[in-house]
């Protein structure tokens, strides 16, 4: 069983609130942020909607950063490498415990939206207080429960399949543009990237393969169209 939810909480309750504050443009993308127990935050982020100049001046005084390396520009905004600072390091390692895992992240000046994957409910219950603790606002967008051996077998997959493609979808690897990799997701799902793309590959036919029997139209159906 998984339970997935999406909580919007202010730039400060994880990093680059000042940077937000001085170009409150800029747009970071965090694709598998942490992933298992006691993880330091991704070093790996992509920034869009201001230019690198910019970005990079505003990051050099803030404080939730260490150093700062620019790695690469793409379609989708300019990679960057950061070693972040204690006080963002405390606060993941906070969040996350044995049984969760964030997903993504995407921050803007409006605050981090926080895709989160929890074991139970009572992992949802230790996030939330934490943030109170911490007189951190949230808000709660979304919230569902996936029962992968039940849900999974009224289609024909099975529970590996099942739990491939339930992330893959909560991690925006379907949609467009995409918002993450296949290879993100393989290390959120501890495989790698080639049995992801088997076990995906599988999963879809099976999928079509059911929506195309039940959409079939019968013998009599097919004399009426003729």
């Amino acid at each position: 069983m998984g339970i997935f939810g999406e909580f919007r909480v202010p730039p400060r309750a994880l990093a680059l609130s000042e940077t937000f504050e001085v170009e409150p443009e800029t747009v970071v993308q965090i694709d598998r942020v942490v992933a298992s127990e006691m993880e330091s935050l991704t070093p790996y982020f992509i920034v869009s909607g201001v230019s690198n100049a910019a970005f990079e001046a505003a990051a050099s005084s803030d404080e939730s950063i260490d150093t700062l390396q620019q790695i690469l520009d793409s379609e989708l905004g300019t990679m960057y490498r950061a070693m972040w600072g204690d006080s963002v390091e405390s606060l993941v390692q906070a969040y996350t415990n044995k049984g969760t895992s964030i997903l993504k992240a995407r921050g803007t000046a409006d605050g981090w939206v926080l895709r989160i994957r929890f074991d139970d409910h009572t992992l949802i219950g230790e996030f939330t207080s934490h943030l109170r603790d911490q007189g951190f606002s949230f808000d709660l967008a979304r919230l569902h429960e996936m029962s992968y051996a039940q849900t999974g077998s009224q289609f024909g997959l099975t529970p590996k399949q099942h739990e491939a493609l339930v992330t893959a979808w909560q991690m925006g690897f379907f949609d467009l543009p995409r918002e993450t990799s296949m290879a993100a997701v393989a290390e959120v799902l501890d495989i790698t990237p080639q049995s992801l793309s088997d076990r995906l590959r599988r999963a879809q036919n099976t999928l079509i393969g059911d929506a195309l029997r039940v959409a079939m139209p019968t013998s009599q159906d097919s004399s009426a169209d003729d």
